[in-house]
Order: C-alpha cells, then sequence, then structure tokens
C-alpha cells in the first residue's frame, strides 16, 4: 500500500451474514378476560397461546414470507475521505425482485422495492420479477457532510427474494476497472481480504449502517506478521456511512486483511482497492467480506489469466496456527497441477499461495485447514508494463434456500455464474429473467465439479437449493474485453432472504 493524495491515486452453513428483517410479530395484550392477537403475516400461523411473563420472548414457530429487508451499497467508494480528493465515476444501481416461483407462498398485497441516496429515490419496484437500473447522481451521492450509501430497502409483498447491485468501470491513465458490488445485510463481525505493498496501491474502507440506530465498531488490520497496531474505534450513523484510507496507517503491508467488529447493530463493509503505478492503471476492485471463519472454505469464480497471475490470500483469526490444503477444481473435478498446494500460516496472520501450472480459465478453489481461517483469491490481468486490471474473489457462503444477483444494462460485459457443490452433489435450479420473463433450468451438480451458466441479456439471475448433500455456492464473474486490456469482476451470489421466523408471542415489558 502507498500513501497518495492525488485525484488520480485514487458469506459455513448456519452462519449467515444476513440480518433478515421483516420478522412478523404477534402482540397479545393481556385483560380482564379480554386477548386481542395480531399476525403480520402472509398466511394464517396457529398459535398456542402461552403466558407471557415479560422476562423472554415466546419460542419462535415457523416462518412466514419477509415483509421488510434492508441492503445497503457502499456508494461512492473513491469519495468521502476528508482531506483526500474525489476521484469520480460514473456509478449505476440496479436492484432486482424475484420471479413468485422463487416464493413457497404468494406473496399477497402492496409492496415495494427501494433504492435511495440520502434523500433521494433512484428507483421503485412494485411488480415480479423485475428489475430497474438508474445512474446515481453525483449531488446525490457526495453532499457537503460526506458520500451518502446507496440503501435498498423492500417492504410488503416485494421484500421476498430481492437483490441489489453496484457497478462502475473506468478506463483512464489514473483509474482502470470494472467494479461490481452486491448489496449486503449488516453482520458484526466481518473479515475482507484486500490490498498490497505495490507502488501506487491504495485501500478504502467503506462502513455502512442499513439499520436505523449508530453502530460502533472496532477495525483491526492483520498482515503477515499478525495484527497491526490497537483497533481504530469508528461510529457509523444509522442510514450512513465512515469510509477510512487503510494505507495512511498501513502503507507498507504487503497482506493486509480487515477485521471490523460492531456492537449494537450490524454493518456492511467493503474494501476498494486500486493501482496505479505512476501513470498506468494496473486495475481496481471493490470487494465484500469473505465467508465466515471456517476450517473449510471454498471460492468460486476464480479467473486464471494467461496475460496475469492468480493466487490465494489466507488469514486466521484464532491464536492457533494453521495448515491449509489448497485444490483447484474445474469442471472435470480436481486438477492437477504443479507448484505448492499448503500454505502454513501463523495464528493471527496472513499468508499467500500463488496458484501455478494451470491453463487458463475459471476454476473453483477449496481450502481445508485444520483450524478456522478466512480466504479470497487474487486475480491479476498483465504484468504492469501496461494498463491492466485486479479483481478479488472472497470465499463464498453457502446458499441454503434463494440467492439472487442484479445486473446493469450495460453493452460489451460478458456474465457467466459459477457453481459449484462440494462434500456432495447438490440439484440446484437456475433462473435467469430475460426481458421480464423467468427462464428456468435444473443442475444436477456432481461434487467438487464446476457448473457454469452464461447470463447473456440476464438483468438478474436466481439459484434455488433443490436437493443434496453437498455445499453449495456461486459467485458470478463479469468480463469486458480480451488480452492485456481484458477488465475483471468476480461477485458472490449470497442469500436473498424469502422468508422469517415467526414468533408465538412477544411479552409486553
Amino acid at each position: 500500500m502507498s500513501r497518495l493524495a492525488g485525484a488520480g491515486a485514487g458469506l459455513r452453513r448456519g452462519a449467515r451474514r444476513i440480518n433478515v428483517a421483516g420478522i412478523a410479530r404477534v402482540v397479545l395484550v393481556a385483560g380482564a378476560g379480554v386477548a386481542l392477537v395480531h399476525v403480520a403475516t402472509n398466511r394464517p400461523v396457529d398459535l398456542d397461546l402461552v403466558a407471557a411473563t415479560g422476562e423472554q420472548q415466546a419460542p419462535l414457530l415457523g416462518t412466514s414470507l419477509a415483509t421488510r429487508v434492508a441492503l445497503t451499497c457502499p456508494g461512492p467508494e473513491l469519495a468521502g475521505i476528508p482531506g483526500i480528493p474525489d476521484v469520480s465515476v460514473t456509478l449505476s444501481m440496479t436492484a432486482a425482485s424475484g420471479p413468485a416461483e422463487l416464493l413457497p407462498v404468494p406473496a399477497r398485497g402492496k409492496g415495494t422495492l427501494t433504492a435511495t441516496s440520502g434523500a433521494t429515490t433512484l428507483l421503485t419496484l412494485q411488480e415480479r420479477p423485475d428489475s430497474l437500473f438508474a445512474v446515481v447522481p453525483g449531488k446525490a451521492a457526495v453532499t457537503k457532510s460526506g458520500a451518502l450509501p446507496t440503501l435498498l430497502t423492500g417492504k410488503g409483498s416485494m421484500a421476498p427474494a430481492a437483490a441489489g447491485t453496484q457497478e462502475w468501470r473506468a478506463d483512464t491513465p489514473g483509474l482502470r476497472g470494472l467494479v461490481s458490488t452486491p448489496c449486503g445485510a449488516g453482520a458484526s463481525d466481518l473479515w475482507l481480504l484486500a490490498g498490497g505493498a505495490g507502488p501506487g496501491r491504495q485501500e478504502r474502507l467503506v462502513l455502512t449502517n442499513p439499520g436505523a440506530n449508530p453502530v460502533t465498531t472496532d477495525v483491526v488490520v492483520h498482515g503477515a506478521a499478525g495484527q497491526l497496531g490497537d483497533p481504530v474505534v469508528e461510529t457509523v450513523p444509522p442510514g450512513g456511512r465512515v469510509s477510512m484510507l487503510l494505507d495512511a496507517r498501513y502503507g507498507k503491508e504487503k497482506l493486509p486483511v480487515v477485521h471490523v467488529r460492531s456492537d449494537g447493530g450490524g454493518v456492511q463493509a467493503t474494501v476498494t482497492d486500486t493501482w496505479v503505478d505512476g501513470s498506468t492503471a494496473l486495475g481496481a476492485d471493490t470487494t465484500v467480506a469473505a465467508a465466515t471463519a471456517s476450517s473449510v472454505q471454498v471460492i468460486p469464480g476464480v479467473v486464471v489469466d494467461p496475460t496475469g497471475s492468480t493466487s490465494v490470500r489466507v488469514a486466521v483469526p484464532g491464536d492457533s496456527d494453521a495448515v491449509v490444503r489448497v485444490s483447484v477444481l474445474s469442471r472435470a473435478g480436481l486438477v492437477p497441477r504443479t507448484g505448492e498446494s499448503v500454505l502454513s500460516v501463523p495464528g493471527g496472520a496472513v499468508g499467500e499461495l500463488a496458484l501455478t501450472g494451470l491453463p487458463a480459465g475459471t476454476y473453483a478453489v477449496a481450502l481445508r485447514a485444520d483450524v478456522p481461517v478466512v480466504a479470497s483469491a487474487f486475480q491479476r490481468v498483465g504484468t504492469g508494463a501496461a494498463p491492466g486490471e485486479i479483481a478479488w474473489s472472497p470465499a463464498a457462503t453457502g446458499i441454503d434456500s434463494v440467492g439472487g444477483a442484479a445486473f446493469a444494462p450495460v453493452a460489451g460485459i460478458d456474465r457467466t455464474l459459477q457453481l459449484v457443490s462440494t462434500g456432495g452433489n447438490s440439484t440446484a435450479e437456475v433462473l435467469t429473467v430475460i426481458d421480464g420473463i423467468p427462464r428456468t433450468r435444473q443442475l444436477d451438480l456432481l461434487a467438487d465439479r464446476v457448473a457454469s451458466v452464461p447470463l447473456d441479456a440476464a438483468a438478474s439471475v436466481w439459484v434455488r437449493r433443490i436437493t443434496g448433500s453437498g455445499e453449495l455456492r456461486a459467485t458470478v464473474v463479469s468480463s469486458s474485453g480480451t488480452g492485456a486490456a481484458r477488465m475483471l469482476s468476480s461477485m458472490p451470489v449470497g442469500e436473498s432472504p424469502v422468508t422469517s421466523e415467526v414468533s408465538r408471542a412477544f411479552p409486553l415489558p
């Protein structure tokens, strides 16, 4: 990482990052032999009313369709840091509502899916399936008080199966890259792997708060030698964001990894990695957090470009040292290759392993360690002698129910859905929405084999898990151009909330 000030420089199963909103509520008011019960749900739920003591929430009973979902995207990643000139890009926001086939029961009544930037409404959806695209106006996203995130809020019948994506593309001497970022819900423990110490390398951390209350966060950076310094405390305002220039503090670290913890609510976090060597732009990407720490991590959508290089970065959250075995998977299964396949990383530290001896193509990488780790893959196009590109592919969280992604209608970008089932076979249903019409195909995925689905002209894609014993993961790879002029982005497909738990009763205090 380098310290620059010029404008030219600048999710195991069951451990889900989804902060499901819109839980149906049951309110019990006891009077002189009179009780009133109201259930906010889309289908009847049998209730076994119990005595309310006021000390504990009553047990949960089943699920109903989600009635409110709040997601955030970072907004303009390269703006909003005091003392650092903003870098302007044409930022777009795309929101999509999933087909009705994804829902276990019909979503009745009215609803909206709305994207906002501050007081500005960017788009509103009221039907499914549908998608809308909007360019985020600079005056809406960057104000005198700083840059703003984009909030995606689903209400009523439009809350289930919603997805949003922020995207920009730049090709100038001072900035080059294709950057696609999924909107996500808040979480309280996030690990982000990105950045480095090359000349002109710069990393910006953006914390966004989808909630209605302030959230206090601790930010810690780890490197090859372990934790770097004391935590930095930041308070993220409700519906707002906080940005940090990481290389201003950790400019010499070659393998930075950011750990974000929050109290009192969840935050969404991204790291934007830009690289400019003199007047040569070597790439840019924004990454979201990797899957929660586990002894098994899987990274779909890892691109090996013939003009560049690919590596895997691993961090160990705990104090015990890790021995990590790295396997590469393709459509045919395990890929034999030359080079190292075992990485040893001290507790609390970060290591990196080059993936050598692989033909050009798109793969999945599986990591198995003796202690929990977090991981991401780094892909580079070009060698640095000419303008190039960089991309980060974080380890993906398994899809238990439905995952979705939305796409901007931008010419010249090819997109593919990369799927992998590990630890067993899986059957998945893939729905692509083209011109408002969902098209469905069923895929039987053999264990440890990669499947690729073209997304030509698709406005959104939805992955529904049908059956199987394997862990199902997905990533969308977007590419523009060829050869050394190629631009690249890899975006994990996260779970899209469809249902929420229903409580038997919420006792009054």
